[in-house]
């Protein structure tokens, strides 16, 4: 069986419930006033991947051509935006400039393992305002609830 954008789309969803769950948790200990911690800022920035290429795939994009797409948000939004995502999705120039962000720290894979020296991280209520703003008008358009 293969791959479907309502699965990609349902997995975006399960990644980021599991984003929220982490942060009930992880972000109210001390030191994350500030800054989401890693591991909820990797499932966001998953979810937005998935979201993204469940987009695609309904377009008429297939698994070969997503997966060589690899995991810049960046790429994929441009891909998206080249697929007429704009019809059902606005990201503003803030939503914007934080997804470039989370797509730096997720490319890098520093969110997956620890690189030492400054860098800028979100803090969670505008990623989780991006990352549901994202997934609401996918889902819909793929037929995920």
């Amino acid at each position: 069986m293969a791959t479907t954008s309502i699965g990609l789309a349902r997995y975006a969803r399960d990644y980021f419930e599991a984003a929220k769950a982490a942060d009930d948790v992880i972000g109210n200990k001390s030191g994350y006033e500030i800054i989401a911690p890693p591991p909820v800022m990797f499932l966001t920035a998953h979810a937005i991947e998935l979201g993204f290429k469940a987009y695609l795939l309904n377009t008429g994009e297939n698994l070969s051509s997503l997966k060589k797409l690899g995991h810049d948000l960046i790429v994929l939004w441009n891909v998206c935006s080249n697929n007429n995502i704009n019809s059902i999705l606005v990201l503003n120039k803030e939503e914007l400039s934080l997804l470039e962000l989370i797509s730096d720290l997720h490319v890098s894979t520093e969110l997956r393992y620890i690189d030492t020296g400054f860098k800028t991280f979100p803090v969670f209520g505008p990623l989780e305002n991006l990352v549901s703003k994202i997934l609401d008008a996918v889902c819909l358009n793929v037929g995920y609830r």
